[in-house]
């Protein structure tokens, strides 16, 4: 039984909220944040974070810019988590040869090595996604979800 049918069978009225798109969203986001925290406890490595590692290990020499732009996230709050993987040696930031104003961004080995230990826990997050609800459903969920970007 989900939250919000908990809190039906107590007497509260969602005066509809339990079929608003929005309320049902934010409501997923809370459930998958709490679930990522779970899986990856003692980490301290958050979504946003580890969405970086994978971004910057598949795009050795991207830039700070085109992060924030795959990620939908202001330049400010990536250069905080930038200077954040940085300073805890999981990511280095270089010079662009061709352009120095520009800064190339890579993983270190450290970095290579935490994303390496945490690819068991993300598998780990999304079975148990996929059992709870069902492999087709995953793919129905993500198509749509995709159509937001």
């Amino acid at each position: 039984m989900g939250r919000i049918d908990r809190l039906k069978g107590k007497g509260y009225n969602l005066n509809s909220l339990e079929s608003t798109f929005g309320f049902l969203m934010h409501a997923a986001w809370r459930e998958t944040l709490k679930i990522f925290n779970d899986y990856f406890d003692g980490t301290d490595i958050t979504p946003q974070a580890y969405s970086v590692l994978l971004l910057v290990e598949g795009n050795p020499g991207c830039t700070p810019g085109d992060l924030s732009e795959i990620m939908g996230i202001t330049s400010n709050n990536m250069t905080r988590l930038l200077d954040d993987l940085v300073a805890r040696g999981l990511m280095s930031r270089c010079i662009d040869g061709k352009d120095r104003r520009a800064r190339l961004l890579r993983l270190t080995e450290e970095g290579m090595s935490v994303l390496r230990d945490l690819a068991s826990r993300h598998a780990a997050y999304e079975a148990h996604f996929h059992d709870r609800l069902g492999k087709e459903r995953i793919v129905q969920l993500c198509d749509i979800l995709a159509r937001f970007d």
